[in-house]
């Protein structure tokens, strides 16, 4: 069994911090959030709750692989946030190239792609270094 290294221990809890703070901008400020502070254009709150969700469970999951000890016992969750972060980059550029965006949900767009590549950057480093 392999030991979890500790890029991979601050990785996770970059996850959780992340995705807790993301799962309470969508769930519980989404319209202060998105209809006020980026000023999206579209009024429809259950696809926000739905990506808060998704963030909320990914979050609380990271958190409690921090505190796992085998690299085994979290290598399916790992990949399965690599495999969600490369599918959300994936559908804000289609969104972007596709979607015609005001200027603030546009460049809000663009910052989290930018996050979003940073996040999945970091994970393949650390799927990486676990392998050797």
């Amino acid at each position: 069994m392999t030991e979890i290294k500790k890029i991979t221990k601050i990785t996770l809890i970059w996850y959780g911090v992340a995705g807790l703070l993301f799962a309470f901008m969508y769930l519980v400020i989404s319209d202060f959030y998105f209809y006020t502070i980026v000023q999206w254009p579209y009024d429809d709150p259950v696809g926000f709750w739905i990506s808060g969700g998704v963030m909320l469970v990914l979050g609380i999951t990271a958190i409690m692989a921090f505190f796992k000890k085998e690299w085994e016992e979290i290598k399916l969750f790992f990949l399965f946030s690599m495999m969600w972060l490369a599918y959300m980059i994936i559908m804000n550029i289609v969104a972007i190239v596709i979607l015609s965006f005001p200027e603030t949900p546009l460049m809000t767009m663009v910052t989290n792609i930018i996050l979003l590549t940073f996040n999945l950057v970091l994970g393949l480093i650390c799927w990486m270094k676990q392998r050797s």
